[in-house]
């Protein structure tokens, strides 16, 4: 998050935020699937492609996060800065581990903890 949004968004995004045990269980749930199905698409998919395209590894991990940032855009363009340098780490981490797993995992928590921060600021 790079910054707090103005008072009348934060409060229309009040509304969002989980408020019963249910909607944190769904919201909790909602948040680790994106970060997994996000790392299957991004680096799972469109790195291999983009690899195989270029035939390098650097050109592959910084399209596959300028890709991940711009579908970001709905948020911003500031933070589509901020997830474009996110998604390449998560690319360098995918190459260098040559797994998705760990990069699932971390995405995951991170969403979990960006909406959490993100609900306690914004009340």
């Amino acid at each position: 998050m790079s910054r707090l949004p103005a008072p009348e968004t934060a409060r229309s995004l009040a509304i969002l935020f989980p408020k019963t045990p249910l909607e944190v269980g769904v919201w909790l749930f909602t948040a680790a699937s994106a970060g997994f199905c996000e790392e299957l698409v991004f680096r799972g998919y469109v790195l291999r492609q983009l690899l195989a395209l270029s035939d390098s590894t650097a050109a592959a991990v910084l399209g596959q996060g300028f890709v991940f940032g711009v579908m970001h855009a709905y948020q911003g363009w500031i933070p589509v800065l901020h997830i474009t340098v996110l998604g390449i780490l998560f690319g360098a981490m995918a190459v260098w581990r040559r797994t998705l797993r760990v990069g699932m995992v971390a995405h995951g928590w991170y969403d979990i903890w960006a909406g959490w921060l993100a609900n306690v600021l914004l009340r």
